[in-house]
């Protein structure tokens, strides 16, 4: 299994990275469990065989070019085929920003580009054909595309980004009613906006952020299993368990007995 950031070229201000995922013979079969990221992502999978996707009792197949939503808790995938697969993390609010309509309408979905965005899908699809095994001229190829679209106007987006970036600085350690003295919402206004913005309520983002940062933290060597109650403000053991379960699906005793490189991968 190989996870690699692609660093060759300057992503778009819309971007957050780009990258490369591919499974070998060797790795197969392929199962593993992730823990979103904060972005939506679109990704072209070259593999033979539909990708089994799971997330909760929701299970899809996919392939081909595809977009992803936010998502509010983790997902596993199961491959049985050798899959190359290249893509793109969009920034929180880039979506939104891209197609104007409310993209909670994919949180916790993934779904084929062409059904949900076909204008976006005829731009992007014949680049991941025809840069497949050239990632500097697929990446200038896809900033060219996205610097040619039209983005939404929308009064609101500074607010939530400016919401983002405290949410960031503070590493998840916040309460949605710390943020409603920064921005000029009410709790209600707050919730409807950043929802339909970003694609889960600001609660939500913020618990997911925060626990996500902390397996960052750990993962990097940056603080011991011991660290994760008191460094991230949980109220005792129980508590952090109950968000281990939520976004993991699973206990903390079992995931530290496996090995999730693909999840650390991403992570760093």
């Amino acid at each position: 299994m190989e996870f690699t950031p692609l660093n060759l070229e300057k992503a778009h201000p819309l971007i957050e990275y780009f990258y490369q995922f591919k499974i070998t013979e060797d790795d197969l079969p392929f199962k593993t469990r992730i823990l979103p990221v904060g972005t939506a992502n679109i990704a072209y999978n070259f593999c033979e065989e539909d990708i089994l996707f799971t997330h909760k009792s929701n299970k899809t197949y996919y392939n081909k070019l595809t977009l992803m939503g936010q998502f509010f808790g983790s997902y596993q995938i199961s491959v049985n085929k050798p899959n190359y697969n290249i893509g793109f993390d969009l920034k929180p609010t880039s979506l939104y920003k891209i197609l104007n309509k409310d993209v909670s309408s994919i949180t916790n979905k993934q779904t084929l580009l062409k059904d949900f965005h076909f204008e976006l899908y005829k731009k992007l699809n014949p680049l991941f054909i025809e840069y497949k095994e050239d990632p500097i001229k697929l990446i200038k190829s896809i900033n060219k595309v996205f610097d040619s679209l039209t983005l939404s106007n929308d009064k609101n987006i500074p607010q939530i980004e400016r919401a983002l970036a405290i949410i960031i600085e503070k590493q998840g350690i916040i309460k949605v009613k710390e943020l409603l003295l920064e921005v000029p919402f009410s709790q209600k206004s707050l919730e409807l906006q950043f929802k339909k913005i970003v694609g889960l309520t600001p609660g939500k983002y913020i618990r997911q952020f925060r626990f996500m940062n902390l397996m960052r933290k750990y993962i990097s060597k940056e603080i011991k299993i011991t660290d994760f109650v008191d460094t991230f403000n949980y109220y005792d053991s129980s508590h952090f368990e109950k968000d281990f379960k939520l976004f993991m699906n699973q206990s903390s005793k079992s995931f530290f007995k496996k090995d999730y490189q693909l999840l650390k991968e991403i992570l760093k």
